[in-house]
């Protein structure tokens, strides 16, 4: 077991906001300028917590043009959730 890796994720579980991005994200792919609206954040805050929750691996992102597409990095993800 990576204790590291353990303490990124805790951390990154460690906020409400993330937790519910990643509650929204279990229903698949989202643009970050999707989310803003959902979580009624300003775009630079629900940025910064995309990137907290990428770092951590729990989200991944790909690029569609001018957009950017996050969704959950494991199907295990979930589970996780319904674990805390």
């Amino acid at each position: 077991m990576d204790e590291s890796r353990v303490a990124d994720v805790a951390k990154a579980l460690g906020s409400p906001v993330r937790v519910r991005i990643l509650v929204v994200l279990m229903d698949g792919e989202r643009c970050g300028c999707e989310l803003v609206p959902l979580l009624s954040l300003d775009p630079s805050v629900v940025s910064r917590h995309l990137s907290i929750l990428s770092r951590a691996g729990l989200v991944e992102s790909r690029r569609d043009g001018a957009r950017i597409l996050w969704r959950l990095s494991s199907p295990e993800i979930p589970r996780l959730l319904k674990c805390l």
